[in-house]
Order: structure tokens, then sequence, then C-alpha cells
């Protein structure tokens, strides 16, 4: 386990750590929370799935118990005030709450079906957490899916201690709080054999990743491996451990940015409709007090200066999202998740950055601040790049964080508009003919617009998605604009002239052919004479297959061609063998595109570059 950091100094007053869980869609997230908090909140989304943003405060008693027995087993105390759980839907959320440098998590922990290893939105949780530099520990859920693991209650365990050394154990009150060291020890042999295969396989996933990661008791230093505490979420095995570790990293690593200040700053979570209050802001406050009469200011597209109403806060170990356990409050000190009603806070979205102040004159000042900021933050200019939309300065924050190595010509707050689309429209590189939204809507008619106008629109709640996505539509879009390039050059082609096929001598030559390459209509032909070389016999007029013209012909294909220029048993006979032919300049961009080119075009080129070599030592250079 971590050790604690030496005792700060009494002045200093440390606040809770900001935990955020992230991890893929139905791997027990919630359920993970519920277990702690004592909840039901995974039962009630809509298919057990979470729908909405939510912040639930554990205290340092509750903690307390449900660590009892890891505190005395590692010795340490809890120095800090308990935690401050965000639960999310989805990644957006981490990406879009911040604060001025970064997001406003302290810690995360990244779930993990010990059944299905790392999924797409695991993968992703862990760009993110790589992008932002946030600690984490990986709780490795639902071990009790592991075949013929059993669950032993507190009773057994209690028991089988007493019988190993004859005297009750210490901290044993709480009923949950059943250690994974100790349960993994009431496993079978086969049993454990099957969940370290299992785990193991995650830690491989993990550390192909550029992570390194091992069992938490058996990590020699936390600063350089990353704990995975196998957990489950439905019987609360090795939730005493996780929450150990967090609080071992917390009070070992993160102390500075744990200390309060006078500067009460947050972020929003929601905006919600409260019957009796109208429009309120679920915020996360992550520094100093907030307090009901002050005065707020909210950063965002349209930063404004409201004043508190009325303060709700939600009783503990339970989260905001339980609408009917608030109660008013008249200050709220960081870290905490607390709803506010205000006047004129219609507009406001999630993400948005608040600060509170008590004057009026700060308030102002802060205003002023958080116009540069957007000013700051928003890019214009006339020239080439991609035009980029987010919902708040946060989130467009880490727009520009993940496009950095693409071209921005725009980058701005708010929806998808005809404006937007007008912008990418004059880009003169195709690939970024595109408008990339995140977290916002997209305008009817700039849809519309977009679509007649060829103009690409992305949009996701997930800001790595949209690098994913764009990659894809880019490279589609230069493998398109290659294979248009190519389709103007003359490809390589062969026909033999088979013995007994001549439909007609000249004016158009019509002979029977076998195709080997790629031919077309227009196609200049040459064959190779053994005393004069490289001569050209003529022009393809027309490709004939089974009696019906075709626009093409490929290898394998026997059909009638039509030469202008031959006559048949003059310039060509029977069995010879004619080639397209392929100018020096053409050669080398056939070259460079030649991964466009079928294995059967590539030897074709083959040939034709050693024939004209022989009469022309120059070509293709």
């Amino acid at each position: 386990m971590p050790e604690k950091e030496e005792q700060s100094p009494k002045e200093i007053v440390l606040r809770q750590p900001i935990v955020t869980v992230l991890g893929h869609v139905d791997h027990g997230k919630t359920t993970l929370l519920d277990k702690i908090r004592q909840t039901s909140l995974a039962e009630k989304e809509p298919g057990q799935i979470t729908q909405n943003i939510g912040a639930s405060q554990i205290p340092t008693n509750v903690v307390e118990k449900i660590c009892k027995a890891c505190l005395v087993k590692f010795k340490f105390q809890i120095t800090i005030p308990g935690l401050l759980f965000i639960d999310t839907p989805g990644h957006e959320a981490f990406t879009t709450l911040r604060k001025r440098g970064g997001s406003i998590a302290d810690l995360a922990i990244l779930v993990v079906d010990i059944m299905e290893g790392l999924k797409p939105q695991t993968i992703e949780s862990l760009e993110i957490l790589k992008a932002e530099k946030t600690p984490f520990v990986i709780a490795v859920n639902k071990i009790d899916r592991i075949p013929g693991w059993k669950t032993p209650t507190p009773e057994q365990l209690e028991r089988k201690k007493i019988a190993a050394t004859g005297k009750v154990p210490e901290g044993r009150k709480y009923k949950e709080a059943i250690m994974f060291v100790e349960s993994f020890g009431h496993q079978s042999v086969i049993t454990q054999r099957k969940f370290e295969e299992q785990f193991y396989k995650i830690i491989e996933q993990i550390s192909k990743r550029g992570f390194s990661a091992d069992r938490f008791d058996r990590i020699a230093s936390f600063k350089s491996t990353i704990a995975a505490v196998p957990v489950s979420g439905k019987t609360g095995e090795g939730v005493p451990e996780l929450l150990a570790i967090l609080i071992g990293l917390a009070q070992q690593f993160l102390t500075k940015q744990l200390v309060l200040t006078n500067e009460t700053k947050g972020s929003v979570l929601e905006v919600k409709d409260v019957v009796g209050l109208g429009k309120t802001l679920d915020v996360i406050i992550y520094d100093g007090t907030i307090r009901r009469g002050e005065f707020m200011v909210i950063g965002g597209k349209n930063p404004m200066i409201t004043r508190i109403k009325c303060l709700l806060e939600p009783e503990p170990l339970k989260d905001t999202r339980a609408e009917k356990k608030f109660k008013p409050v008249d200050e709220c000190t960081a870290a905490c998740g607390v709803r506010v009603a205000a006047p004129g806070i219609e507009n406001v979205i999630s993400g948005s950055p608040i600060v509170v102040v008590n004057r009026e004159s700060d308030a102002k000042r802060i205003f002023i601040e958080f116009e540069h900021e957007k000013e700051k933050v928003e890019i214009v200019r006339e020239d080439e790049g991609l035009v980029l939309k987010a919902d708040s300065v946060g989130s467009l924050e880490a727009m520009l964080n993940i496009f950095r190595d693409y071209p921005i010509k725009e980058a701005t707050i708010g929806n998808i508009t005809k404006e937007a689309v007008i912008h990418a429209e004059t880009n003169k590189e195709p690939t970024n003919m595109a408008v990339i939204g995140f977290n916002v809507g997209v305008a009817e008619d700039a849809a519309t617009m977009a679509k007649d106008k060829g103009i690409k629109i992305l949009s996701s709640n997930i800001v790595y998605h949209l690098v994913e996505d764009y990659e894809k539509w880019s490279k589609d879009i230069s493998e398109k604009l290659k294979q248009n390039e190519i389709d103007v050059l003359t490809r390589p082609g062969k026909i033999s002239i088979m013995t007994g096929y001549v439909f007609r001598a000249s004016n158009p030559a019509i002979v029977g052919c076998d195709v080997f390459g790629f031919l077309k209509p227009g196609y200049k032909l040459f064959k190779w004479d053994k005393q004069l070389g490289v001569r050209e016999v003529g022009e393809i007029k027309q490709l004939q297959k089974e009696g019906t013209n075709v626009d093409s012909a490929k290898t394998g294909d026997k059909l009638a061609v039509s030469i202008t220029g031959p006559t048949v048993g003059r310039q060509v006979v029977e069995g010879d063998v004619l080639y397209t032919n392929i100018g020096s300049e053409e050669f080398k961009r056939l070259r460079q595109f030649e991964k466009f080119l079928s294995n059967s075009e590539k030897e074709v080129l083959k040939e034709i570059f050693d024939l004209k070599r022989k009469s022309n030592p120059r070509y293709g250079i």
C-alpha cells in the first residue's frame, strides 16, 4: 500500500479528491458505486445503463467503515475528508468538465470486466487518461463470474481467522467489507488458477497500450506501476482495497493539489428543470466554498453573471441524480456536488466553468476574464484547415489538443450552422472540407447544405471517436482522389490476338483477344518487334463482350477488340501480344499509385517497363 505522506500543517485544509469512473458500457461502473454507496441507481437506469452524469460524496466515516480491516492490515490513517465520485454515461464528461489547465478529476477508476477484457470504450478511456495525465486505478470487476468462484461471508472469514490465530479479528463490522485477499484465499486452487489466467490477460492488454500494471498487492512502487484491484460490484469483494488504494494514492502523491484555497471554482455537470425552482445547475465545486446569495460567474459560449438563489446538497452517499434526496444548505465546501438555482441560467451548457465571489466588482472582473479566455481559445483564420465546433471552452480546448496535428481553419463554440459549412467549403484541400462537432447539434439547413456541397459533417459526444472518424474519412477521400487520378492514366494491360478469331482485317481491325491486366477504349497499343523495338500499332476503339459493348476489360476476359490503325496480316498478325502504350511520365505516376493496381496490372507494368527500356534506356527516369 502507498505510505502516508507527512502530516500537513494544521492551517492547511485538504479537500476531497474528485474521482471519475470510466470504462466500457455494462462493465459495472454504476453497480460498483452502488455497492460503495449502498444504493441501487443502476437498477433504475433504462436498460441498467447510465444515461446521465452524477456525483456522489463518500464521507470519511463511511470509507473508514468499509476499509477498516485494510487500514488495520496496512497501518495507515485517512487524512482527507472522503471521496467525491463522478459517474458518467461516457467519456464526454471527462473531457468537457475542465478547470483552467486540465480536467477537474484528480483520480480515475478504469472499470474492466474480467471476463471481457479491454473493449473500445476502455481503450478510449485509456487514451483520455494518458492525454490528461490523470493518475488512475484499474478495477477489474465481476470476479464473482469466474467459474467456481464462491464469495465467502464475513462470518466464514471470521471463523477462519479465529481458527488460525485463536483471536477475534479487528475491524470487521461493516457487513459488505470483504477484502479481495481474504476472498481469494477462500477459493479452490482451480478457481485461483482460472482467475489468474483471466486477470493477467487484462494486464497484458494494458501493457500493449503502453502502461505498466499489476495486481495491487504485488506492486513494489505505486509511482511507476498502475494498481489493478480485483473487485465485484455485486458482492463487494475487493471494494475495501480499491478505496484504500485511492486514499493512499491521494495522500501520498496529490496533497498539494488538494489544498483548499479561498477561490471558489467549479464546473457545470448538467442543466435540469426542477419543479418549484425552474432551471437549475448540477455543479461540481473543486475548490473553495460556494454560498447562497453570492455572485456566480459562468463561462462558456456566452459568459454571464447571476446570483445564487438556492443551494441544494444531496445527502451523503446519495447521487445528484437521486431527485428526492436533496436538502437546502447555506454553503458547500469543495470537493462537492451541489444543485444551484439562480435566475437567467436557461442557456447555460454542460461543461461551463464557474467562479463564485461575494462582491459584484469581482464578478465583473471574472466575467471579463471569461470573455478573454473564450476569445483566446476560439480560432478564426482565413487560411486552409478544418472547421471545429464544441459546446464549451473546455471541450474546444480538448478538440484543439487532439486535432493538433491537423491544420485548423476555425475553432468556435456553438452548434454546426450554415456559416460553418460555408467556411469549410472555401478550403482547397478536399480532406479539409469537413465540419467536426463535439457535443453540439447540427442545424437542419446546415446538414442540407453540407450534403448538396459535398462537405462532410462529423459529430459525436466522444471526442476520440471524432479523430478516428475523421482519419477514416480523410483516408477514404485521399484514396478516392488517387483512384480518380489513376483512372485518367493509361493503365497496364495486354491482349493476345487469338488464332482463328479475325472478324475484320482493318478500318477498324476487329479481333478476338485474351485480356491480361486492364483495358479501356481510347488506350493506344504497341507491340515489341525484335528488329525495330517498340512499335505503336493503333488505338482501341471498342470492346465487345458477348455482343455487348463494355467500358473496360480485365484479366481473364475473352472479347472482341476493335483497333483503329493496323491491318491484320501486316502490322499485326494472329498470335501477336499487344501492350497498352504507357508514356514515361505516366509510368512514373503509375508507380506512385501502384497499390491501386491489381497484381496482374503490376506484372504487365513490369513487362512494359522492360520492353520500353530496351528501346529507351531513360524510360521511366
